[in-house]
Formats: C-alpha cells, structure tokens, sequence
C-alpha cells in the first residue's frame, strides 16, 4: 500500500484514496520506506484531515449518541424510549487515532529523523507542533475510554513493540500536559537554523508557530479542568504555570479552528436534517434575545402568509391568531414526546405544497455546507477563543486562578456570538442575518446573563454548553463536571422520564474486552482490571453509564 498524499488545497480539501492488497498489511505496517515519498509537512496536512473526517463519527457520536443524551438535539419524531441505551458504534475516536492519526505523527517525526544532518535542525518547530493535534486526539479518545496506548504507541514499524502498554488516565495527563510544556519552551525557544514552515498543510494556523505556542498552553488548561474533580490542588498548579506565560489567546483569530469547503462534508453521514431543535436550550435563547438562536436553529414554517392558507384551507379556525415565534423546541424525553407532545412533531397538511411544522430544526448548513445545494464552508472547533476565556472564568469562580471570573465571561460571550455570527455567514445559511451593532451588548445586561457572582459556576457552565453547540463532546465534559445545565438551572435542561422514572445519561464509552488472540490481550486485559479497581467504573466494562477516572463521583 503506497502512503498516499492528500492534496493541501486550503479551505479545498480533496481527500485521495488508495487501494490496499491484504498481503501488503504487514510489509505497510513495518517497513518505514513505503512511506518516504512524502515530506512531513504534508504529513502534517493529513493529520489535521484525519482529525475531522470521519463521517461515522458525525453520524453515530455526534447526531445519535453525545447530542441527544446532552439535550443539544433531538430525534425527528422525538426520542424513543431506548435513546439512552442505544450505544451501537459509539467511540469512533478510537478507530480514528488508532491506527490512523497516532501513526501519522509518527510517520512524520520519523521522516525528519531520517533527514540528512545538514536538513534536520530545519524542522524543529515541525516535530514539536506535530505532537500537539495527537495529545489533543489522544486526550480526547481518553476522555471516553480511560486508559489507552500511548507512550508506547505507533513505533512498531521503527522498532518498537506490537504490544504497547496501556497508559493510566491518570498517568496521561501528567505525559500530556508535561510534554506542551516542554513544546511551548521548544517553540519559543530561537533556533541556530531557519526552521521549515508547515505553510498551507497547516490547515489551523498556517504555520504561524505564535499560534501554535497559544493552543498547546489553552490545551494544558482543558487539561487543568478535567482534574477539578480528582487533584484541585494539581488543576491549579497548571493553572498558574500555564497563565504566568505571556502567549494566550487574546481573540477569535487565535482560536484552533479549522475550515473546509462544503464537499468536506457532503456525504450522507454528515446529513443533520431528521434532528430537531431541544426545547430547553431554544426556550432559554429566545427568552433571552441570544443572537445564536438564528445561527444554531431554522425558524418553523408558520409565517404569516402560511398560516392564512391555512385558515383558508380550513385546517385552522378563522380568527386564529399567528404567533410571530417561530424558534420552537421539541421536548427531550419520550415520555414527553412520544405521550402529551407527540402531536408536535407531525406536520399539518395544508395542501400538496404546504405542511406547517411546528418544530424547529437544526441549521442543516451549520453541520453540512453542501445541504441542499449550498456553498459555503465547514468549520471544526478544537478550542475557540470563546473556550479559552471559559476556562479562564470557570478556574477563577472555582478559586484556581486569579482574575476577574465576570470580565472573562463576558469575553467569552461576546466571542462566541460574533465566531459564530462569522461561522453562519461562511456557511451560508440560507436566512442568515448579520449581528446588530446592539445585540450582544443588550444580551449581555438580559437577567439570566448578565454576570452575578453569586450565580458564577452556572452561568459560566450555562454559556460554554452553547458555546459547545458544534464539539458536543465538551458540553457533555462541562456537565460530568459541574452538573450543569439541569432542571434547576436558568437553562432547564429536563430530567429525562421514560415510563414515569427519571433516567441518568452515559458518561463514557463501552470499552471493548479483548478475545484471547488479541496480540495484546495481556495488556489490555491488564488495563480493565485496574480500571475496575475504581467503584465509580460502573457494572464492568461495557457499562456506559460508569465513569472514567477523571470524572470522579
């Protein structure tokens, strides 16, 4: 199997493809030569396509699994009563990092060591920042799985083993956040020779190695708050190193976001349009004139105009009156909207080219540009300025980190209105409609927004759940965290009911338990045993609603 190269188009992303005899398998996974034909900058190029291309993701972990359970969608005709345990394909992170994306990183800091000694002090800047969309991946494949290979991971085809060892979660994040450390003084660190640019294969930043040193310390801080729960005393202790370096975030342009036209993602997995829009979070935004409303969900069809045809039609009786809300959500448990609500989610037939919804959808091009013929571009968060300064407020409101909790939330929203007023506008949305020069000011003094200290934790939390509209993946990680939003909250999210009892939601992925053929059966075995040792594990292995170690009880 030839290594194959993907064309670096920026914002253009042609993804090529290559055939694979079986008899190839072990030379392609062994010998480093197949793949010296590539340069690592492009190998940089396939790493961050890897990262964001997996339509089985989008269409099992995304739409099915984490956005329901985190009431950020719902299913077209309600969520059935099997939502919460309908697990099939979830944890399509790991097929991504393992073999695919870990290996790549490897394949590209192989490829500089085999450059000659004059070459290879160009691309010291290269090496280090290939290693930080791999501790991001690879946290976030821990994130649902615990523990997983990882320090001796990817090097079988340069020596190393087959049988790599499983890492602690624990044991990861002190690999992690101690190696951005060391790349962030790499980075900054002058070096005696011109350093080889990623240049366009860098399809977050462009190369731009300022950029790069401000997302690995904002990764060391999500680092930080993922142990709020099991070391205080660590989170703060990264905290304070990572925050007395000058090189933050400082705006939307230094966010980790990428961008890709709409043929990125036109396949049939990434199609969003059977997921509705969830009562709480809608009912919470238009109380609140959140200018996200119209960027996150598609207004109903009751216009004016269509109700009176309808009224003509004789569906609905003459005096009826038409109701300018047009943003309405669908209840999230089926007791709900498969009983008192079911009505809500059929379409009154007005005439062979009008039915009236009442529910809202997700903006389908929000998810999928090329939906129904549109143009405009993908965007794919890693983390947003808007995330940044969250995980600045929260660590202050928790007592982890000096500073003003309010003056960073309010940063925080205003960033994550205006990226997303620009994500809908490259998107094209089919009704977009451009912020007002008043909007976030007049959002930010409504009651339930404008910051109260007393109130800080939930507000923080509140504001990074929508932030998290398009990485529900964090949303689920802010509440396994603080336990927020919830029915108590200002965004009242529901306790989901299925026949008459309240239901908790997963907090992890099912993780697998190896055949005895498995080549690493000992390791991995070895690995769930110790996992289990943690009461908070659940009922074994496949228990999705245990937890893994950083989400401590």
């Amino acid at each position: 199997m030839k290594k194959t190269k993907y064309l670096p188009y920026i914002l253009a992303l042609v993804v090529a493809g290559t055939g694979c005899k079986k008899e190839q398998f072990v030379k392609t996974n062994t010998d480093p030569t197949v793949i010296y034909s590539i340069e690592p900058e492009e190998e940089f190029l396939n790493v961050c396509i890897q990262a964001h291309s997996s339509d089985f993701e989008a269409y099992y972990d995304i739409y099915r699994r984490m956005m329901p359970w985190m009431q950020m969608n719902t299913a077209n005709a309600g969520n059935p009563k099997n939502f919460l345990n309908d697990i099939g394909n979830f944890n399509q992170r790991y097929g991504v990092f393992f073999p695919t994306m870990g290996s790549q990183v490897a394949d590209l800091q192989n490829l500089i060591n085999k450059k000659s000694d004059a070459d290879k002090p160009k691309y010291v800047y290269m090496s280090a920042i290939a290693d930080i969309p791999k501790i991001s991946y690879a946290f976030y494949v821990s994130d649902v799985n615990g523990s997983i290979p990882y320090t001796e991971a990817f090097q079988a085809r340069y020596g190393g083993t087959f049988t790599p060892k499983y890492d602690s979660q624990q044991e990861l994040f002190t690999v992690f956040n101690t190696r951005l450390k060391e790349i962030v003084t790499t980075l900054k660190t002058a070096q005696p020779v011109a350093q080889t640019s990623l240049g366009k294969n860098d399809l977050y930043f462009g190369g731009d190695v300022t950029k790069w040193i401000k997302a690995a310390n904002a990764l060391r801080l999500r680092i930080a708050l993922r142990l709020v729960k099991r070391d205080a005393a660590a989170a703060k202790a990264i905290a304070d190193d990572v925050l007395a370096d000058a090189s933050q975030m400082a705006s939307n342009a230094d966010g980790w976001v990428m961008w890709a036209n709409q043929d990125f993602t036109a396949g049939g997995n990434w199609n969003p349009t059977e997921f509705r829009a969830p009562k709480p979070t809608v009912d919470f935004m238009w109380k609140n004139s959140d200018p996200r409303i119209r960027i996150f969900y598609q207004k109903n069809n009751y216009t004016q105009d269509n109700l009176n045809a309808a009224i003509a039609a004789g569906v609905y009786p003459a005096g009826t009156t038409w109701n300018p809300r047009q943003y309405v959500g669908a209840h999230i448990s089926p007791d709900s909207s498969q009983g008192k609500y079911k009505s809500w989610f059929t379409a009154k037939k007005v005439s062979d080219d009008l039915s009236l919804d009442t529910v809202s959808y997700l903006q389908w091009r929000m998810w999928q540009p090329a939906n129904n013929n549109g143009t405009g571009l993908n965007v794919f968060t890693v983390i947003t300025y808007a995330d940044y300064c969250f995980m600045r407020a929260e660590l202050i409101a928790r007592g982890l980190a000096a500073g003003d909790a309010g003056t960073w939330y309010n940063n925080g929203v205003t960033a994550s209105i205006t990226f997303y007023d620009d994500a809908g506008n490259k998107a094209k949305l089919p009704d977009y409609a451009a912020l007002g020069a008043n909007e976030i000011s007049d959002y930010l003094n409504m009651p339930d927004i404008k910051f109260n200290a007393a109130k800080a934790l939930e507000q923080i939390s509140i504001q990074a759940y929508l932030n998290d509209y398009k990485q529900p993946n964090e949303a689920w990680a802010v509440f396994k965290r603080t336990g927020m939003p919830n029915k108590n909250t200002a965004l009242a999210n529901e306790d989901i009911m299925i026949d008459g009892v309240a239901k908790d939601i997963p907090r992890r992925a099912a993780i697998s338990v190896p055949v005895s053929t498995d080549a690493n059966y000992e390791t991995k075995t070895a690995a769930i045993a110790e996992m289990s040792k943690d009461p908070d594990f659940g009922q074994g292995p496949s228990d999705m609603f245990g937890r893994i170690w950083w989400d401590k009880k």
